[in-house]
């Protein structure tokens, strides 16, 4: 991967990605967080739309990719619980390829190593999922119903 000054990035765990049981679409979804593309209030506002900057999910600090994905309060519910649930004490990286390769590097060796493999791919697409519902059709739910999306989708992937 290269970025715009053609210098070698780290290496990202596309294996995580390209290789997990995955829709394609969704894997296409995590590269575009990766690459930090996904149209968020911030990269909407850098190609000139006027917008209020705050996450649409906790109204609390400006809605970049990795605070939406990474450090939202209503993100970090859905990780701590997937980490209470693994046993797994994490902290979390500051970029999306940060916490991919470490999500990787954390898994250990049993038999739901490829649904624990999925599970960021599950927490993103909920929170995005979420997050389109309150900005586009001014539905919000509850923390419960969000938790259980989350659950839904790695249970049916």
């Amino acid at each position: 991967m290269m970025n715009h000054s053609n210098q070698q990035l780290n290496y990202w765990p596309w294996k995580l990605n390209w290789k997990s049981k995955i829709p394609h679409k969704v894997a296409c979804f995590v590269w575009l967080l990766a690459e930090e593309a996904v149209l968020t209030q911030e990269n909407l506002m850098k190609r000139g739309i006027i917008l209020s900057p705050m996450c649409f999910l906790c109204g609390e600090q400006a809605e970049t990719v990795n605070h939406l994905i990474l450090h939202c309060r209503i993100t970090g519910q859905l990780w701590r619980l997937f980490l209470n649930l693994r046993g797994i004490a994490w902290s979390m990286p500051g970029k999306i390829t940060e916490a991919l390769k470490s999500w990787e590097g954390s898994r250990s060796a049993s038999k739901r190593q490829k649904q624990t493999r999925i599970v960021p791919t599950c927490i993103w697409g909920t929170i995005c999922r979420e997050r389109n519902s309150k900005c586009f059709e001014n539905v919000e739910n509850s923390m419960e119903k969000i938790k259980l999306n989350c659950l839904l989708i790695l249970c049916f992937v």
